[in-house]
């Protein structure tokens, strides 16, 4: 997929039959031809970038000096990047995505049944995964005694995943086995029956009438009738640590600096932490909660919620009508506010600094969004369908959210302008000294463009129009330009003779 805008391919050879139709004759600046959502090419020298858009939302191509992208909403999206050594590549996203970043490649299909990574170091050794989730989990690492394969339920060793150092099995759940820092756990017809060696340990267990496991200095835990009896004591980091639950009479803990007690279980609740100076109750969870100290937590569902923590605070009104959440970040003051969950949005991010700058998004789902980012640009548009769910997610943006933005509107920092209305049928484009507008519903109906001291309109594509540039004015009629006066200089005008 490297340089793909650069070789002989299918999206290369339209955009250059379609420029060389449109814009001969030497283009300068920035032009645009538009038959509003059936076709719109604009090119711009000063970038040396050439956009197309045809068949409103469903076909765009994009060309940059070192970039260019190229999509048939919704099938494929191909984006590549040659100033960042990256390519991107989605069909029917999330079916299949493929990414490359350097020597780094990423796959994925069925929304990540299928997974496919291959990373190469410095030193250039490949350390490369495969998943057919849940039967193939396959790695190749730079260290071989870190790789693995398995094959479920048949046969598999994996290592260092799931948050244990070595998983073995056979004929799952015939047999499964687990190591984490030497402590080894095997199960035969998991979870029914177990026993636990290695590193003094030891244990049995036969699920859910009996077991006990322990470990000397560390653990000592038994169960009966699980989850009815269970009764737990270990060493974590120095302290002694101690949990019993007799469901649904009573579950309790004791830590050295926390008690928690809870009565029918989960319904009535105490706890207390002399450490962080809080006492709580919960009475009954999760509907009234009420908590004293230097972190208050106050909560009557669903009328009414205010958790405070150092530096950190969120609660709500009538949960869902109205929820907020509000902290401290290492340069921000962050603020969230949502309104019947996703119906309303605004997220703030607050400089702490005098020279930072702010950010802000708003989502009315399923009307518009609005952004502000911290350089000062601006985007706006109508509808939102998807993005007040997962704002920042590229893949959907670049492939489906052009079929539902009716109207889009961007403000950069440099104050440029430009909007667009049902897929180039209404644009405009504002810069300095620059301004253009046209309305085109396939037929051109009117269009205005002044540069400068320039300027021209046409209506119905030129059946009467106007144009004054540096030499000559000019009407239209009926398609034809009729000159009647030429301009001299910016302050001396000499009219037509007619003969």
């Amino acid at each position: 997929m490297k340089n793909i805008y650069k070789t002989n391919s299918l999206k290369s050879a339209l955009m250059l039959v379609l420029s060389l139709i449109f814009f001969t004759g030497g283009v300068h600046g920035s032009d645009v031809f538009s038959l509003g959502p059936l076709l719109t090419i604009e090119k711009d020298d000063e970038t040396n970038s050439t956009n197309i858009d045809a068949l409103g939302p469903f076909i765009t191509i994009k060309h940059r000096e070192d970039s260019g992208e190229f999509g048939i909403r919704p099938l494929i999206y191909n984006v590549d990047d040659d100033v960042n050594d990256n390519d991107q590549f989605d069909l029917l996203y999330p079916l299949i995505t493929y990414d490359r970043q350097g020597k780094d490649v990423w796959f994925q299909s069925l929304v990540y049944l299928i997974y496919y990574r291959s990373l190469v170091s410095e030193d250039n050794k490949t350390d490369k995964k495969f998943f057919i989730f849940p039967f193939i989990f396959s790695r190749k690492a730079r260290n071989l005694e870190d790789s693995y394969f398995a094959l479920f339920p048949i046969y598999g060793s994996l290592k260092n995943v799931f948050k244990k150092d070595e998983i073995n099995f056979y004929l799952f759940p015939l047999f499964l086995q687990t190591k984490k820092e030497g402590l080894v756990n095997s199960s035969f017809l998991w979870p029914f029956f177990g026993a636990y060696h290695g590193n003094g340990q030891e244990g049995f267990r036969f699920w859910p009438l009996f077991g006990y496991r322990k470990i000397p200095d560390q653990l000592d835990e038994q169960f009966a009738l699980w989850p009815i009896y269970v009764s737990r004591r270990y060493n974590f980091y120095g302290d002694e640590r101690r949990s019993l639950s007799i469901l649904p009479f009573y579950y309790g803990t004791r830590w050295p600096e926390r008690k928690q007690d809870t009565y029918l279980w989960p319904f009535i609740n105490h706890t207390v932490n002399e450490e962080k100076g809080f006492d709580r109750w919960d009475l009954p969870w999760p509907i009234v909660n009420f908590q004293k100290g230097e972190n208050s937590y106050n909560r009557v569902f669903p009328f009414y919620s205010k958790r405070e923590l150092e530096g950190y605070q969120e609660g709500f009104y009538m949960w869902p009508v109205y929820r907020y959440r509000e902290g401290e970040l290492s340069n921000y003051n962050r603020r969230r506010i949502a309104i019947l969950f996703y119906l309303y949005t605004d997220l703030k991010l607050e400089p702490k600094g005098e020279n930072g700058k702010s950010r802000r998004r708003i989502n009315v789902w399923p009307l518009f969004s609005y952004e502000r980012d911290n350089e000062g640009n601006k985007k706006f548009h109508l509808l939102s369908l998807y993005e007040p769910f997962d704002p920042y997610n590229k893949n959907v943006e670049r492939s489906y959210s052009s079929f539902w933005r009716i109207y889009q509107w961007e403000k950069d920092h440099l104050g440029n302008v430009k909007s667009n209305f049902l897929w180039n049928t209404f644009r405009t484009d504002n810069k300095k000294d620059f301004y253009r507008m046209s309305l085109q519903p396939i037929i051109p109906i009117f269009s205005f463009e002044r540069n400068g001291d320039k300027f021209k309109f046409n209506l119905i594509g030129g059946v009467f129009g106007y144009s004054n540039d540096s030499y000559v004015k000019k009407i239209k009629l009926l398609f034809i330009p009729i000159p009647i006066a030429r301009v001299e200089s910016a302050e001396k005008v000499v009219e037509v003779d007619d003969e």
